[in-house]
């Protein structure tokens, strides 16, 4: 082992450490760790700021500003509005509806905890207007918005294959991912909410009683609603941008043109303010994605990676079962999920996954949308994302109560997402 190797691996452990202790922001830690690799010479300068530029980072910021360009249109209100017009006082039906255009709302907002913040409080509405607890259906609003977030090929969900081509290359895995691939893998994943939400979870939800106060059935403060021609334009920049992504390989333009047009037609029409497109445009984790491409870039250049792929193969084995991997790497990161943040655990867990991959030659399309749609059944503690706190405050939750509510729906979605994810995306 290299001096440069050592090093490598200490700023790597060094780092799932301070990702799992959650004491600093994850692109703080990120940024430092790849800051801390170029000064050590475990990554060139040169390849430190080639990580700025790569194309996903630039997709990514541009598809921020294009969902909230879509979320400042009434799209939200309108759903909402006929799904309690057509509930006809059916606390069920309503249910129903309202997990439906969670799930929908998930596809076009880019994290859980923006997704419940808006669907809550109409909810919370539909509940006081139904004279039912909102702690019957806070659970399964939450649930919906955690598990299901950008699950659909639209939005920044459609550009999320990019960003892991963009870390296969890294890693030298000669495969590629498609747009529907994430969607494919993670489809059982949005029955199995649904269906948990609107018709399992309320009944072992606890009845926490009456509304405390006014603050509890208060709406988002609403923006003024666009014109009908900013309107429009919300709606069409959005698809326009959909198809473009759709046939960039066609017409010979690059993903990231179509995305950072569409980003720019937002501010040029209207629709988003300067400001309304800055505060859209989430750097976080932008800044976690680029910093992680730097840590993946050492971990290959200094051959640490080899030595962390030979103790991966060596526990697995010359001839692992495929099935038994899939399941390894499904259970560590649906158990480890519920005590530290998801987005640390998927960081922490990839460079891993990858580099098991590429010392068997296996396909990784699979294993990384897995593990994706693993750290994201984040639903039974308040550690693992800022969505769950905020849901058992409005809900009246505590501990026992995730636990009673959430633990049939953790389980059938292990055993619906191992062997499916292992039939639909072989390693081999």
């Amino acid at each position: 082992m290299t001096t440069q190797q050592i090093i490598c691996i200490t700023i790597f452990l060094v780092t799932l450490v301070f990702y799992m202790s959650n004491k600093f922001p994850l692109p703080l830690v990120s940024m430092t760790s790849m800051v801390a690799l170029t000064l050590t010479g475990c990554l060139t300068p040169d390849a430190a700021l080639a990580t700025f530029s790569n194309s996903s980072a630039i997709i990514m910021g541009s598809m921020f500003i294009i969902a909230g360009g879509l979320n400042r249109t009434q799209m939200v209100h309108k759903v909402t509005n006929l799904i309690y017009k057509v509930s006809g006082g059916s606390f069920t039906k309503g249910m129903i509806g309202y997990c439906i255009a969670t799930l929908l709302i998930a596809q076009v907002a880019p994290s859980a905890i923006l997704i419940f913040s808006i669907c809550y409080p109409l909810v919370m509405d539909f509940c006081r207007k139904m004279e039912v607890s909102p702690s019957k259906a806070m659970f399964s609003i939450a649930l919906i918005s955690i598990a299901t977030v950008t699950a659909f090929p639209i939005g920044s969900g459609a550009t999320g294959y990019i960003a892991n081509n963009a870390l296969f290359a890294t890693y030298g895995l000669n495969y590629e991912a498609r747009m529907f691939d994430s969607f494919i893998v993670r489809l059982p994943i949005l029955f199995i909410a649904v269906i948990m939400g609107a018709f399992v979870c309320p009944r072992f939800c606890p009845d926490k009683g009456a509304f405390e106060s006014d603050e509890e059935v208060r709406k988002l403060q609403e923006k003024p609603p666009l014109d009908p021609v900013r309107e429009v334009l919300g709606y069409g920049i959005f698809l326009g941008v959909v198809i473009g992504i759709l046939v960039s390989s066609y017409i010979g333009i690059p993903t990231w043109i179509v995305c950072i047009v569409g980003a720019l037609l937002e501010i040029i029409t209207g629709v988003l303010t300067e400001k309304e497109a800055m505060q859209a445009l989430n750097m976080p984790p932008i800044f976690l994605f680029v910093a992680s491409l730097g840590i993946g870039n050492a971990l290959v250049a200094t051959g640490a990676g080899d030595l962390i792929s030979g103790l991966v193969t060596g526990i697995l084995g010359d001839n692992p079962s495929q099935l038994f991997v899939y399941a390894v790497f499904w259970m560590v990161g649906f158990v480890v999920t519920q005590f530290m943040s998801n987005m640390a655990l998927y960081q922490t867990l990839v460079p891993v996954a990858l580099l098991t991959c590429a010392a068997y030659d296996w396909n990784p399309v699979g294993l990384i949308s897995m593990l994706f749609a693993a750290c994201w059944v984040s639903y039974l503690t308040p550690f693992s994302t800022v969505a769950v706190p905020l849901m058992m405050s409005v809900g009246h939750y505590d501990q026992k109560d995730l636990l009673r509510v959430g633990w049939l729906p953790a389980l059938v979605t292990t055993v619906v997402m191992i062997p499916w994810v292992y039939f639909m995306y072989p390693l081999a």
